[in-house]
């Protein structure tokens, strides 16, 4: 894989509590779009959707969550794919705070705009969606109905409904912004061996999502009325009859089998002649995952409350991008 659009990060510079061990960490090149197209998905939430305060979504001050675990993004989709990006985090906050049939109907809208359905629902939250399929079909539109499809199987299954049915994959989601950012293609013959290949990262990036997480979720939950954390680290607490402190270090060490064996299985695949160059690609693009997404969980605003973000974005924040290019105008009259 030749790399383009990202540099290696001085593995001194930060710390991984070994939980990505061989596996380097790769910083795109400007960070900036990534901003602009997350804070501008922020302003529209409020516009077409509904009033929302100071939201903690996909940046941080220092490591923006695409800028690290999708290093070698195209530049020109950057702003677009961190506009969904940021969508996805506010719609993951709403659904996990209302009811099933709610939180349903929300993912149900999303679908829907992701398939260009027709509605009598003309919604905010679908015209965000629309716009970004729209945008997205019109810059590369092999991979971006790859993506499109992923992303409808993810709504239906039950995105952002971790604590209504205890429902926790990503690997659609990010499959499909891998094969939009890098604009590949992958044989549907080959969907099945992607899907193998790659599950030890989705199994270690669920993990460490759910070390990191286990405070947000267990709070949210309590707020619902739930008796139970969609968490691996409070499942097992229960299982094993663990404390916190010990139920997190077997997390630990289940992360790092997983990466373990990831890693074993990049290196293997690169040699590989019996699969498509494209999907070659996408099993070494993947582990950047895994070290992109563990430091930018580590110094993100969103699970370190105490944490701000640098002075552009909370310029931006306050006194609103710059004026749109016209990349992101859709849905000016949509409903709420």
């Amino acid at each position: 894989m030749d790399y383009h659009y990202s540099t290696i990060v001085d593995p001194a510079t930060y710390e991984t509590e070994g939980l990505c061990d061989g596996v380097s960490l790769r910083l795109h090149l400007s960070q900036e779009p990534e901003d602009l197209g997350a804070i501008r998905a922020q302003e529209d939430w409020r516009r077409l959707v509904a009033p929302v305060g100071f939201k903690r979504g996909s940046l941080g001050p220092e490591y923006n969550f695409l800028s690290v675990a999708f290093p070698e993004t195209i530049p020109d989709r950057m702003e677009i794919l961190a506009y969904f990006d940021e969508f996805i985090f506010l719609h993951d906050d709403v659904v996990e705070a209302v009811d099933q049939a709610e939180g349903d109907q929300q993912n149900d809208e999303a679908r829907e705009a992701c398939r260009f359905e027709k509605t009598t629902r003309d919604t905010g939250r679908r015209a965000m969606v629309s716009t970004v399929a729209q945008k997205m079909l019109s810059m590369d539109p092999g991979p971006a109905a790859a993506a499109l499809a992923l992303w409808t199987e993810w709504f239906d299954k039950g995105a952002g409904r971790q604590n209504h049915n205890q429902f926790d994959s990503l690997d659609e989601y990010l499959t499909g912004v891998a094969i939009f950012a890098m604009g590949l293609t992958i044989p549907d013959t080959e969907h099945e061996l992607r899907s193998q290949l790659c599950r030890p990262a989705w199994v270690a990036l669920g993990l460490t999502n759910d070390l990191y997480s286990l405070d947000k979720e267990t709070e949210a939950a309590k707020a619902m009325g739930e008796s139970h954390v969609c968490n691996a680290v409070w499942v097992m607490m229960r299982e094993h009859s663990l404390d916190k402190k010990l139920a997190k270090e077997l997390c630990r060490q289940k992360i790092k089998e997983s990466v373990a064996e990831y890693v074993k299985i990049v290196k293997e695949t690169a040699q590989r002649s019996d699969i498509s160059h494209d999907l070659r690609i996408f099993v070494e693009a993947i582990q950047y995952i895994l070290s992109g997404n563990l430091i930018w969980t580590r110094g993100a605003p969103r699970y370190h409350p105490a944490a701000t973000y640098n002075s552009r974005q909370l310029g931006w924040m306050a006194m609103g991008t710059p004026k749109a290019d016209g990349v992101l105008e859709a849905g000016k009259t949509a409903a709420k």
